[in-house]
């Protein structure tokens, strides 16, 4: 196996946007920049060696062998060597991964750990009840919310129902515009979650900050910066970026009084960023059925007959993907939907 023939310069607009579709949708969900990168490059090409790989991207070899030994770990790429060389060539593993480089077996894997992490810390929970009943309860209930997203991805992943959906609401026991005080340390509680759920590990300080939202619900700007420590352009950035987003919102203003800022269900938010990365997705069908009626249309061309014919059928297997893969996650916009009926009968 020699190493893959590149597009030619006249093919490279059509490259760069493939790429781009691949990057957004791993930006969306908060994957590494850069292993996106390289591995939008891998499913374009399907193998690729380093060197291949450094000039596509610019990154080092130092970090391209890095992100390559992830995905060797990872089992989301294999490795052939180059015959009569040093040279290896990294090849995507179709049946691992769709659109991220996250297998769907390696998702529920850490799941399930955090959700025995949660059932841990509740029963912890349950000890301080009777001295703290009001703040005990609330945080149960929050962590409910997290167990809830957990159930939605098992419907999705394994394609069964582990548990009914929790109470999370809780709304009863704290108002919304109320910053809940708790008289026992959640730091750790926090950095538990973060580091079992992996969506904002890229981004430390991001996982800081919504880690006090898992816990808190509600919060203003300074009780953010007195819990967390970052300075108050730090949060202000953060919590501009998440109201953006739609992840948090925001309560109307009151005279003389903090604005609050609140993350009212975990589980939902959480699946709505994944469900519009997934509604992005599926908006590229028609983009790159319009490039492959035009690749299909072009007679006399500068781009050579090579070039053409690759471009096809990968454009081909990319719209075939897409349409499996709205077929596939059928089952998470099922869960979302039960979920949210659910929740809204909890609320009421």
């Amino acid at each position: 196996m020699n190493e893959v023939r590149l597009l030619s310069k006249q093919s490279k607009e059509i490259e760069r946007e493939i790429v781009t579709f691949y990057k957004t949708v791993g930006k969306m969900v908060n994957l590494n920049p850069r292993a996106t990168a390289v591995f939008a490059y891998l499913k374009i090409y399907d193998a690729l060696s380093q060197e291949q790989l450094r000039r596509f991207t610019g990154f080092s070899l130092g970090s391209i062998s890095s992100i390559l030994q992830s995905f060797l770990q990872a089992e989301i790429v294999s490795r052939t060597m180059i015959p009569k060389t040093h040279k290896n060539l990294y090849r995507i593993k179709p049946e691992g991964v769709k659109f991220d480089y996250t297998p769907p077996i390696q998702i529920i894997e850490g799941l399930e750990r955090l959700d025995s992490y949660i059932v841990e810390k509740q029963t912890e929970l349950q000890e301080l009840q009777s001295k703290y009943p009001i703040e005990a309860k609330f945080l149960h209930m929050r962590l409910n919310s997290l167990r809830n997203y957990i159930e939605a991805q098992r419907r999705q992943i394994n394609r069964k129902e582990k548990y009914p959906f929790f109470q999370e609401d809780v709304s009863g026991i704290i108002p919304l515009r109320e910053v809940i005080v708790y008289p026992f340390d959640t730091r750790r509680l926090e950095e538990g979650l973060v580091n079992l759920l992996t969506h904002f590990k890229n981004d430390p300080i991001r996982s800081r900050i919504l880690s006090i939202f898992y816990t808190h619900r509600s919060v203003d700007q300074q009780t953010l910066m007195d819990i967390s420590g970052f300075s108050r352009s730090t949060v202000s950035r953060l919590l501009h970026q998440e109201l953006k987003r739609d992840y948090i919102s925001v309560l109307p203003r009151e005279y003389r009084r903090p604005r609050v800022y609140y993350l009212k269900s975990i589980s939902l938010s959480i699946l709505s960023l994944i469900l519009r990365a997934d509604n992005f997705i599926f908006s590229r069908i028609p983009r790159f059925q319009e490039i492959l009626v035009t690749l299909q249309s072009e007679k006399q061309s500068v781009r050579d007959g090579e070039d053409t014919s690759f471009l096809v059928a990968k454009i081909e297997e990319i719209i075939g993907q897409i349409e499996d893969f709205m077929n596939d996650t059928r089952f998470l916009r099922k869960a979302y939907q039960d979920l949210s009926k659910f929740l809204e009968k909890d609320t009421s």
